[in-house]
């Protein structure tokens, strides 16, 4: 027994130590490319004026809204602070109970740029065979006026560079030389705004941990996670994809499931938005129910994922398990102690990758002070993420 501990504590550690070293070489390619796309000072488009060489990439925002008429108006003023030009916002309300339709159509007439409602049927979604969000977007995909479509959710507050660094990005991807004539998927950074508490802290910890792992998938080529409230990408890609019918079963993956799908069929190139400006904030859940009801709603599109992408995820994530059960029972029934300094290590390389985000894309000292309490609390989030995954999909967005 005390020669199976062994093992396991170290091929844990090793198996960790590899993985986050694989993710840093990710961070750095997507970084060395974001640097080669940065505007150089003094150029037309290091600016987010309005006349730079990037406003001439026209976005159209669309968001699908479910009973979010307390959520509404706050994203509407983040979108109306935009200081890119020009865009256009589609609000598909599908099927709202609420006053969420009123909430559009009382701010068109003073809005700054075309406002538009889409209104979604009762039955519509199940006519076309969707699930209702993924139906709703293409509902709003359909009612663009322009190619480059930005999306992000009710709950989301861009910052008012947000549609800016999109444009910059997607213009210079489309100046660089490449396989594929193709614009790009843009896949960007969504935080959970900083409260009080270790809910906030710990749900704020693994949005930054799931970027990480996000970008560096897009810096080796293989993108499998995206966050659907900053996600842009051209219309013709869902023509192209055939719209959403290739993840109609789950309820949820209008964002990840998407990226797979880009990637599967080689469609598009996939880039990750390496800027603090195009980042979209949204209120982590207000309680432990509210947070484990996202989570298994998420979870609900990982039955989905190529079977790569989940073995690749279950070591991982398994790994890091075994690695915290493994160094005390060691320690404590074997007494050897050499766990601490194999967890010490897989710690600090950890950090150093993790710290690469919070540097490039917004800096949360809390994180990186209590790093080892929020990895231990992790690994058994992971652990209950997995069976959560595995109940019955929810039918509700």
């Amino acid at each position: 027994m005390s020669t199976v501990w062994l093992v396991a504590l170290v091929s844990s550690a090793l198996v960790q130590c590899l993985g986050w070293a694989w993710v840093g070489i990710g961070l750095r390619r997507v970084r060395e490319g974001a640097a080669e796309a940065a505007p150089q000072a003094g150029s037309p488009t290091s600016g987010e004026a309005p006349g730079g060489a990037a406003d001439g990439v026209p976005i159209s925002v669309v968001v699908a809204a479910r009973d979010e008429a307390d959520r509404l108006p706050a994203l509407l003023d983040a979108l109306a602070a935009q200081t890119h030009r020009p865009f256009e916002v589609v609000v598909v309300d599908d099927r709202s109970t609420d006053a969420t339709a009123q909430r559009v159509t009382w701010r068109t007439t003073d809005f700054p740029v075309p406002l538009r409602l889409v209104s979604v049927a009762e039955g519509a979604p199940e006519a076309a065979g969707l699930p209702p969000k993924k139906h709703a977007l293409e509902r709003g995909a359909e009612a663009a006026s322009f190619d480059r479509l930005a999306f992000t959710d009710a709950d989301g507050r861009p910052g008012p560079g947000w549609l800016a660094t999109l444009a910059r990005v997607a213009a210079a991807d489309a100046r660089a030389p490449q396989e594929t004539d193709e614009g790009a998927v843009l896949v960007g950074y969504g935080p959970m705004g900083r409260e009080a508490g270790w809910l906030n802290r710990f749900a704020r910890y693994e949005t930054v941990q799931t970027a990480a792992l996000a970008a560096a998938g897009i810096g080796w080529g293989r993108p499998w996670h995206a966050v659907g409230r900053n996600l842009s990408y051209p219309a013709a890609l869902l023509d192209r994809l055939g719209g959403f019918g290739h993840s109609a079963g789950s309820l949820s993956g209008d964002d990840d499931l998407l990226v797979q799908e880009v990637a599967r069929t080689g469609a598009a190139p996939v880039r990750y938005v390496w800027e603090a400006r195009g980042a979209v904030p949204s209120p982590a859940p207000s309680g432990w129910g509210a947070f484990w009801r996202q989570k298994r709603r998420h979870a609900s599109a990982g039955t989905h994922y190529p079977v790569g992408v989940l073995v690749a995820l279950g070591l991982f994530h398994t790994a890091n398990l075994v690695l915290w059960v493994s160094v005390p029972v060691v320690h404590l029934a074997l007494g050897q102690p050499i766990g601490w300094g194999l967890l010490a290590g897989k710690l600090i390389l950890q950090r150093s990758v993790v710290a690469d985000v919070l540097d490039g894309l917004g800096d949360e000292p809390d994180l990186r002070l209590w790093q080892p309490v929020l990895d231990a609390l992790s690994a058994v989030y992971h652990a209950v993420l997995a069976v959560l995954g595995a109940l019955p999909t929810p039918t509700r967005w």
